[in-house]
């Protein structure tokens, strides 16, 4: 995500917040009670047209109900978003939906009226249709920027070259990724409010190839999000792929090598995947806070509602029940009163809850602070972009 300003004038107040939530989240992690969500992704579609080593959604029947575009806004319009900051749409392929326009023209009319406090729309995306993705995105980014709704991509790379079509099972997959890619930084240029960056998934497949695709993304200008392929039976469905991506342990120590380089040094996810692949004594468990159930939840295309993409824990489906009757379910409370107590917990790399669990859960946060020291801080802070949560 774009950086906003680091925290260094109003640091006092950042703290004393960051404490202050420390408390609060411990008092409602401890009853379950639920808080109002900031962060929302909707899995907007099962279907996709890669075939990803990874990944298992490609894989679910073609004839899944998917919510309207008509639906998608009433569920956005409940009370309990009315404090969403960040809003995530994800698949399968969200391009392959011919309502996509028409549910990004919404969100943009639900900025003044349910959604005030909405700052970005990130779509996730494989990039394999370049003709559509362009031609939505010339669609809806006029409309957004003036609702002061930020439109961000995270295109699917793996590679760069034949090895990214091997990995996502597409032939020509690369070439149409790089033409969206190109098309989507010419509008940029008309549009600089539009945030590019590729997201990569890292499995035994291309351990070794990470530095061209951080020279290609640096050659571009693009963000880059690098982690971990994730198993899990809820968000990917990919339970058997466990010994066909497993690292081996030239593969982990290349992982670290690479993580370790400057490229990274502002990255809090860095540190904890260092952690968790075994140096500074971290003992092979990821060790980061979670808000998922809190200021996050999870929607499939069906519905149903998971307080956290990872785990298989269905609070229900919106088509039957209120989002904010969900929301304060008993089972819902179940699982925040859990959270991080899971064993999927214990091996979570997913690189992108922490962004809202840091500035949540208070305590955490306010000790890297104090590890830090007050300059580090405040680069680690605008790196991340957490100043909307503040």
């Amino acid at each position: 995500m774009r950086p906003t300003p680091g925290p260094s004038r109003g640091l006092g107040q950042v703290l004393l917040r960051l404490a202050a939530r420390g408390i609060r989240y411990r008092w409602l992690k401890a009853t379950g009670k639920p808080a109002k969500p900031e962060a929302l992704s909707l899995e907007v579609t099962r279907r996709c047209i890669a075939r990803c080593v990874m990944c298992n959604i490609w894989q679910a029947p073609a004839d899944l109900p998917e919510l309207e575009a008509g639906e998608w806004l009433e569920l956005l319009a409940s009370p309990v978003l009315a404090e969403l900051k960040e809003l995530d749409v994800t698949g399968g392929e969200p391009f392959l939906r011919d309502d996509l326009v028409q549910l990004l023209h919404g969100i943009g009319r639900l900025k003044a009226t349910h959604l005030p406090r909405l700052r970005s729309v990130a779509i996730t995306t494989n990039g394999f249709l370049t003709r559509r993705v362009l031609a939505d995105v010339r669609a809806v980014i006029g409309p957004l920027e003036r609702a002061g709704v930020t439109l961000v991509f995270a295109c699917g790379m793996d590679a760069v070259g034949d090895l990214h079509d091997r990995i996502r099972g597409t032939r020509g997959g690369f070439a149409r990724l790089h033409a969206t890619l190109e098309g989507l930084q010419e509008l940029r240029e008309e549009h600089p409010s539009l945030v590019l960056g590729i997201k990569t998934t890292i499995s035994r497949y291309n351990v070794d190839e990470l530095a061209p695709v951080c020279e290609y993304a640096d050659a571009h200008g693009l963000f880059t999000i690098m982690s971990p392929y994730i198993l899990t039976a809820n968000r990917y469905a990919n339970l058997g792929r466990e010994e066909a991506l497993a690292f081996s342990p030239a593969d982990v120590e290349a992982l670290k090598r690479f993580y370790q380089t400057p490229r990274f040094r502002w990255s809090y996810y860095r540190n904890e995947l260092l952690q968790f692949l075994g140096t500074e004594g971290g003992g092979g468990r990821i060790a980061k806070p979670c808000s998922a159930g809190f200021n996050y939840l999870f929607v499939r295309s069906s519905g149903d509602v998971f307080p956290c993409p990872i785990i298989d824990a269905r609070l229900g489906n919106v088509k039957c029940t209120p989002l904010e009757d969900l929301v304060c379910s008993a089972e819902a409370a179940r699982f925040r009163r859990n959270v991080t107590g899971f064993p999927e917990c214990a091996k979570c790399t997913e690189p992108g809850l922490e962004r809202y669990a840091l500035p949540f859960e208070g305590f955490h946060y306010l000790r890297l602070y104090f590890k830090m020291g007050r300059e580090d801080f405040c680069s680690l802070h605008q790196h991340l972009g957490l100043g909307k949560y503040f």
